[in-house]
């Protein structure tokens, strides 16, 4: 694409919103009701259905076609272009250099060392889940829906908010349906972050709730803000908001979303700002205010909708405050991926204003993943949902930066009766805006499935992701690769959590969750799903270090 026609594609509009007053928010404060209390609504209403940029009849007919072999792409040596997975030991690589300097001689090639393994969050009413994570120098928060728990690094549960209706009681809307949380632990502040949507069929409505704990404790006390997601700043819209993700930076929190209109239809990719230092302090006044800076109608390089933008969360070793950074593939299919730039993020609070830009960088292709076989299904697949990126990751050490993102894609194995679903990755370099690793990671006969990836502060990379196959229940599994790895190659995959039985619950869910411990920086910790007995699902915790 020329920089003429760069140029002609839509610059995303920015805006700031109006004041909105939070509340502090305790568990101490939670009466006994509360805490056995149910969460409401476990049924998703039917004016919130659709999840993609196409109505769901157009992408149940996309998902169909997605099954169908095509001719697969082939290496220089007659091989198919992407690695097969392998089984291989597990031992553990010493060492912790900083993130800012020169971290050595990674090692020989073996793969992550599992360090430990426990049980989640059981079933809840609400099918299927949504797993997300955060991880502290002591704690692990994990959270499905709508419940939020908090656990030791040896696995026992420390602490429980009954459910996110209960943390946000005090700001939540009447009425207001929660769904699809996300969690960070913020390593420059020592402090946790919890964003939830919400939303309400009747009178209409749609927030991005946010809270950030008080102290270095996830026990303790949260500041609270119901952020109203139908205006853009302080412009009303008829949308909503769905699929929240969550990054962070030095100086900003980022929450990216799906805008809908209430009517159905996608409407457009929004990108909200937060004032981290404002928040932190419990907002402005007696009203404990705060405002935020809006994105909206992001468009890729291409003059396309940008659809499902993930921001990254950020690890930036020591000192300044370099650019935030956000990335999305594109929908159904592609051989590009937009990275998104996001400058002076604090201009609203320092008299100026941020500004978002959109580069193309050229990758392998993707497509649209065929639905995963499963052991005793029948005709019932697990959903493996689109090509949105599933996560982002961005660090800068040793003078390099690097941003790495991963999500499900579609592969036509030789000899195979169907496509399948596989993971794909990349890493990318920042400044030059270039892929200077990717591939796919599969197997013949076997679906893989939502890929998160976090990287240690040795520059190795971590990846968990569900697999399923004819002969194998949904399970979860992890796999690596170790900075000096030969390129574009991952290790082969571990067992985290067997599939019990077959899940006829159809969908999985929305993404897994994955973090680096700050205690033990060489420690990545991740929290997915698993196919339990009689129709359940289950939740696995898990940590791995090279």
């Amino acid at each position: 694409m020329t920089d003429t026609q760069q140029d002609a594609v839509e610059a995303p509009r920015g805006e700031a919103s109006e004041p909105v007053s939070g509340q502090a928010r305790s568990l101490s404060e939670v009466s006994a009701e509360e805490l056995l209390a149910l969460p409401p609504f476990p049924i998703r209403h039917a004016e919130f259905v659709n999840r993609f940029p196409v109505p769901m009849e157009e992408f149940e007919a996309l998902e169909r076609a997605a099954r169908e072999l095509v001719q697969a792409p082939l290496a220089p040596g007659g091989e198919p272009d992407v690695q097969v997975d392998t089984e291989t030991d597990e031992r553990a690589v010493e060492g912790n250099p900083p993130e800012d300097g020169d971290w050595g001689d990674a090692g020989p090639a073996l793969a992550p060392m599992s360090l430990a393994n426990f049980e989640g969050i059981p079933q809840t009413a609400f099918r299927p889940p949504d797993c997300t994570l955060a991880v502290g120098p002591n704690d692990v928060l994990v959270a499905v829906n709508v419940d939020l728990v908090g656990y030791t690094k040896a696995g026992a549960q420390r602490f429980r908010w009954a459910n996110f209706t209960t943390l946000f009681n005090p700001v939540l809307p009447a009425n207001a349906q929660l769904f699809d949380p996300k969690l960070a632990y913020d390593h420059y502040a020592n402090r946790w972050i919890v964003c939830v949507a919400a939303r309400r069929a009747t009178p209409q409505g749609s927030w991005l709730m946010m809270a950030v704990s008080q102290t270095p404790d996830p026990a303790g006390p949260y500041w609270i803000w119901a952020t109203d997601a139908t205006v853009d700043g302080a412009t009303a819209t008829g949308n909503w908001a769905d699929y929240p993700m969550l990054g962070f930076d030095t100086r900003a929190i980022y929450v990216s979303s799906n805008q809908f209109a209430f009517a159905g239809n996608f409407s457009y990719a929004k990108v909200r700002i937060f004032n981290k230092a404002e928040m932190y302090a419990g907002g402005v006044g007696a009203g404990h205010n705060i405002r935020w800076w809006d994105f909206t109608r992001l468009r890729n390089p291409d003059n396309s909708l940008a659809f499902s933008v993930q921001p990254a969360a950020h690890f930036q070793g020591l000192g300044g405050n370099p650019p935030a950074f956000l990335v999305n593939s594109l929908f159904p299919r592609g051989s590009s991926l937009t990275l998104w730039t996001l400058a002076n993020p604090l201009g609203l609070w320092t008299g100026g204003a941020p500004s978002l830009s959109g580069a193309s960088v050229a990758c392998r292709s993707y497509d649209l993943p065929p639905d995963a076989v499963q052991k005793d299904g029948g005709t019932v697949r697990i959903e493996t949902n689109d090509i949105r990126l599933l996560n982002a990751v961005f660090q800068s050490a040793g003078g390099t930066q690097r941003l790495w993102t991963t999500h499900t894609s579609a592969f036509s194995w030789p000899g195979d009766s169907e496509a399948r679903s596989v993971v794909q990755w990349y890493e990318i370099d920042v400044p030059s805006r270039t892929v200077v690793q990717q591939n796919a990671y599969g197997a013949s006969g076997r679906h893989y499935f939502f890929p998160v990836v976090q990287t240690d502060i040795n520059r190795n990379a971590y990846l968990t992701f569900g697999r399923s196959a004819a002969d194998e229940y949904g399970q979860l599994r992890q796999t690596g690769r170790l900075v000096g790895d030969p390129a574009h190659q991952l290790q082969g995959s571990a067992l985290v959590a067997t599939g019990q039985a077959s899940y006829n619950g159809g969908r999985w869910g929305d993404y897994f969750g994955i973090g680096r411990d700050p205690s033990d920086a060489r420690t990545v910790w991740s929290y997915g799903q698993y196919a339990g007995s009689g129709n359940t699902w289950r939740t696995r915790i898990s940590a791995a270090r090279f």
